[in-house]
């Protein structure tokens, strides 16, 4: 969440900056340098921590976002930052449970985007599960209510997820079920973490972010917080 936080605070100092006369798509991300990046231009190779505000190119894709979360990625955005959780967190779960097919639907007849089950759903107060909007929304705050109820571990709320707080509340760890021990491993060696702490993971302080405008040899205007080479 502070990371969210932080990219919000970014992306408002950068648009302030670069005035009324900008109105493209922003993204964000980690470069192999592990600074941020922030530019009008989309990442043309895999990134990391890709975030997005406005209208994304078709071309852009990342580790975190991929071309089929892409057209996701405002509602797994608007729902993570409602309950407080890391949007990529959301991307990884979406991307195990139904590599983001919407229709997706379960032989045990789990539906949608986050595979809620019809009394989940219910409880949710979730009408049509094959709403990207609807099940994202339930998906976010089922695992969200998961995440207070197992004290923040990572691996339990995924556990639980999957096979049900109630057996993972009653044991304690992690059910020794190979569908369920796969399923978190999973999905926290595509998030990239074991666990959820405090981080800082963006350098930059927004009032001090430097801004370069430059237009390259092929004439393309670029609008980022990274100097240009030459």
């Amino acid at each position: 969440m502070k990371s969210f936080l932080c990219f919000l605070a970014v992306t408002t100092a950068f648009l302030i900056y670069a005035g009324n006369s900008f109105s493209q798509t922003l993204y964000s991300y980690i470069n192999d340098s592990g600074d941020r990046v922030l530019t009008n231009i989309p990442p043309a190779r895999p990134v990391s921590d890709l975030k997005i505000t406005g209208t994304p190119e078709t071309n852009s894709f990342s580790v975190s976002s991929s071309p089929k979360s892409l057209s996701f990625d405002p509602i797994i955005e608007k729902y993570a930052s409602n309950y407080q959780l890391d949007p990529s967190l959301i991307r990884s779960i979406i991307a195990q449970e139904s590599g983001f097919n919407p229709k997706a639907v379960s032989t045990k007849g789990a539906q949608g985007l986050m595979q809620l089950m019809p009394e989940t759903a219910a409880r949710l107060g979730v009408r049509n599960s094959l709403d990207p909007e609807q099940n994202i929304q339930g998906g976010v705050k089922h695992f969200k209510f998961l995440m207070d109820s197992f004290n923040n571990n990572l691996e339990l709320s995924l556990a639980a997820y999957n096979a049900g707080e109630k057996l993972v509340q009653r044991l304690g760890r992690v059910p020794a079920i190979k569908e369920t021990r796969d399923y978190v491993q999973s999905i926290t060696k595509r998030y990239g973490k074991k666990e959820i702490g405090p981080q800082a993971e963006v350098r930059e302080t927004p009032a001090l972010l430097p801004i370069f405008r430059f237009v390259d040899e092929s004439g393309t205007s670029h609008l980022t917080n990274i100097p240009p080479l030459h």
